[in-house]
Order: structure tokens, then C-alpha cells, then sequence
């Protein structure tokens, strides 16, 4: 294979791998990023087993109280965390706004894992966004959680 068929074969192979993404650029860490998310739950690919982020809360907690999520990137198989290959970033969105972040700089110094602490008043849906270094942009399921009074 030459040079120009190889470029050609790897441009057509990018298309088709970001083909089903969809935009939204508020959650990516670039402006009008791709966001990628699990496309079939019942048979996820690799990189979706590896990339989509899991959102672990109660699923009812009590008005005001503190509770704890934590986000594990990887919802069926852990991310890798080496120089070459990392998570750059983890954000916790509440009902589609960011409540919390956390930036990794440095590759293979940090779980792919992230804590956050919060109280809510009402019914909410929590989701989750990281970054790869290497595949891009993933956010999560929504995470219903109900609130009692």
C-alpha cells in the first residue's frame, strides 16, 4: 500500500469511526467538540467499554444532605492511566450544567476516577464527561437520582 492510499484508507476509517457522534460543545474540553456516547448497551465496542464514564450515586437521597458520586471512566472494563494514554479531565454535570471538575495534566500519576461530593433539593439527573488524551470527548448515561423531602 502506497503513501496516498494509506492516508486515503485512514481518512475514510476517522469518518466512519465519528460518524455516529454528536455535537456538543459545551461538554467537550474544546469548543464544538464531538461528544461520544454508547451506541448499543447490549454489544459496546471496545472503546466504549474502555471510555464511557459511570456515574455511581444513591438513587434517592434526602433534600439537602450531602451524598457522594464518583465517576469511574470505563463503565464495563477500567481506562488505562499510562504517559502515553490518560483521561485529562472529568466533569459532573447536574440536569445538563457543569457542578464540578477535575483535570489530570500528567498521564499514569492518576486513577481514572474522580469523587464529588454534592446535595440536591430536587429530582436531578446527573451525567458525566471526560476526556481522553487519545479518543476524545465520552459522556455518560443519564443517572436519575429522586430526592425525598
Amino acid at each position: 500500500m502506497n503513501r496516498r492510499d494509506f492516508i486515503r484508507s485512514s481518512l475514510i476509517a476517522a469518518s466512519a469511526l465519528t460518524a455516529g457522534t454528536a455535537s456538543a460543545g459545551m461538554y467537550g474540553s474544546k469548543k464544538n467538540e464531538a461528544v461520544n456516547r454508547l451506541s448499543n448497551r447490549e454489544n459496546p465496542t471496545v472503546l466504549e467499554k474502555k471510555h464511557v464514564p459511570a456515574v455511581m450515586a444513591p438513587q434517592e437521597v434526602t433534600s439537602g444532605e450531602w451524598f457522594t458520586v464518583t465517576v469511574d471512566v470505563g463503565f464495563a472494563a477500567k481506562h488505562p492511566s499510562t504517559p502515553g494514554h490518560w483521561i485529562t479531565m472529568i466533569k459532573l454535570l447536574l440536569d445538563g450544567q457543569e457542578i464540578g471538575k477535575t483535570t489530570y495534566e500528567k498521564g499514569g500519576m492518576s486513577d481514572s476516577k474522580a469523587v464529588f461530593t454534592i446535595r440536591l433539593d430536587r429530582a436531578s439527573k446527573l451525567e458525566a464527561v471526560e476526556n481522553c488524551n487519545l479518543h476524545g470527548t465520552w459522556i455518560s448515561d443519564p443517572f436519575e437520582v429522586k430526592v425525598r423531602s
